[in-house]
């Protein structure tokens, strides 16, 4: 229980930062409506081929506002010296490593669950239980996305060029997720089939566990170095 506790005192503590500034949310949110508004305009919402490339182009939508928060989540540690109290701190560094991907991860979701409700609007879907669906495996493929993203953003925090290096280490790690997420996403939007989506929710757990877990155990090496 104290384990929990310290958890959630990490990643509120993240959180206010960002409250305080909005900086991250703003920006990432501006990129997410600016990305949908792009493809609106490039193609014809209401034609068949579009509603085909919509799944791509959700997808394609989610990843950047995670990178945008993945680049940030260390900055202020590094920049302000904090890091090193977080690493003096009595507390395991698993325990650092999953305040901070908590953190990342509610942020992810209050970027995307925007992001899905404007997809829903401009690509003329209708609000119905498929858009749950939807909202699930945002929600499921946001946790691998953050296990990945805390523990790499950690790795190249102290490296001057870690917004063009994050996205070269964690976007090949992550084609797995993102391919399920993608055909989950065609079949219940435009096929209306459960069987897949199942599967996919299934591997999608999967690879949250194993991100996660992988996350914990090397985090103290990671932090140490």
């Amino acid at each position: 229980m104290h384990q929990l506790n310290l958890i959630w005192i990490i990643a509120i503590k993240d959180l206010k930062v960002e409250y305080r500034s909005k900086q991250a949310f703003l920006t990432a949110l501006f990129l997410t409506i600016l990305i949908l508004i792009i493809f609106v305009f490039a193609f014809d919402p209401g034609s068949a081929a579009t509603r085909e490339a919509s799944p791509g182009i959700l997808w394609v939508a989610f990843l950047f506002p995670g990178v945008i928060q993945l680049n940030r989540s260390f900055q202020s540690e590094v920049d302000e010296g904090t890091i090193y109290g977080l690493t003096l701190a009595p507390v395991e560094r698993g325990v650092i490593f999953l305040g901070k991907m908590l953190a990342n991860w509610i942020f992810l979701m209050m970027v995307n669950l925007v992001l899905l409700a404007a997809f829903v609007v401009f690509f003329n879907f209708n609000f119905n239980f498929r858009i749950l669906w939807i909202a699930l495996l945002i929600l499921l493929s946001g946790i691998g996305f953050t296990a990945v993203g805390t523990l790499f953003a950690a790795m190249v925090s102290n490296v001057r060029t870690r917004e063009m290096l994050l996205p070269i280490l964690l976007f090949p790690i992550l084609v797995p997720i993102i391919l399920a997420a993608v055909n989950a996403t065609q079949e219940v939007l435009l096929h209306g089939e459960m069987p897949y989506l199942f599967r996919s929710i299934q591997l999608l757990v999967a690879f949250d566990l194993i991100f996660t877990a992988a996350g914990f155990l090397v985090f103290d090496y990671v932090l140490g170095e």
